[in-house]
């Protein structure tokens, strides 16, 4: 910023101490004009270079604005003095078009950068990071939206997951969260949710269906958990409780009959499901 105005200030000084002047009064407006659209580009790159924009954008955005600058400078000077023709040729229009260009070019690299970082935001709030399936938030938000009458929630545990992390290290728990993850995802439709709700804990939603149909699915998952090998022939098993809501009960009412099912699973054995 301090090298952009001492160049205004020793150019300003040089054109009026070697050009000869023009008839002030007659360009008051002219004048005027475009020494506000020098303060307000100016102020813009002040601004620039207070943001934190990705480095690209910046640099084609500052490089525009300054070029656009020089241009102005020259642009205000020939209201008070007559320069010669190469000033008002490069120095002006030429500084001033290419800088408008640059800055034009540095802003669309500036809307694609916060279009990827909304979109990343966006992902966030819905996705669960390491296992990349939906998180809790998005989860209870979309049951809760949920008007149908009736429909359908597991809640599902990976069976003694802490001794995996003690005993083969969190590298091997999350290596195993992922790959659960992936496979039972893989599992459920487009008119069905799954989510991780937390540690080793998943949840999974169902529209109205036929409760056997649900325990035929729930009964897919427990083999599908013993193809997945921690390591030395040592599987996963897992427990599943179920919960179909009956008629005007709460989210969080049949979030906890399904908890309570898989309480039941695990007290009575593991690797199994449980119907509330």
């Amino acid at each position: 910023m301090f090298i952009l105005l001492s160049y205004i200030l020793v150019f300003s000084a040089y054109s009026l101490m070697n050009f000869p002047f023009l008839d002030f009064k007659n360009n008051i407006y002219g004048f005027t004009t475009d020494v506000i659209n020098l303060i307000v580009i100016v102020a813009i790159f002040w601004v620039v270079q207070c943001s934190k924009l990705a480095k690209k954008a910046y640099f084609y955005v500052s490089t525009g604005l300054l070029l656009w600058i020089v241009g102005i400078t020259a642009d205000v000077l020939d209201e008070v003095v007559i320069p010669p023709y190469w000033v008002s040729l490069y120095v002006e229009d030429l500084c001033r078009t290419i800088g408008m260009t640059i800055t034009a070019f540095g802003l669309f690299k500036t809307m694609l950068f916060m279009q990827k970082m909304h979109n990343r935001l966006a992902k966030e709030l819905i996705m669960d990071d390491l296992t990349n399936v939906h998180n809790r938030r998005c989860f209870y938000r979309y049951v809760k939206n949920v008007t149908t009458p009736a429909y359908t929630l597991l809640i599902i545990d990976i069976d003694h997951f802490k001794s995996i992390n003690d005993d083969f290290g969190h590298d091997m728990g999350d290596k195993i969260l992922k790959e659960f993850a992936y496979k039972v995802n893989a599992l459920f439709d487009d008119s069905s949710v799954f989510a991780r709700i937390g540690g080793e804990e998943f949840a999974g939603y169902f529209p109205p269906s036929n409760i056997n149909d649900v325990t035929d699915f729930s009964q897919t998952i427990l083999e599908l958990a013993h193809t997945i090998n921690v390591k030395n022939d040592r599987f996963i098993t897992v427990s599943i409780g179920i919960a179909q809501r009956i008629e005007r009960e709460l989210f969080d009412e049949v979030m906890k009959r399904a908890d309570l099912a898989l309480y039941k699973a695990k007290e009575t054995g593991r690797n199994r499901y449980v119907v509330s």
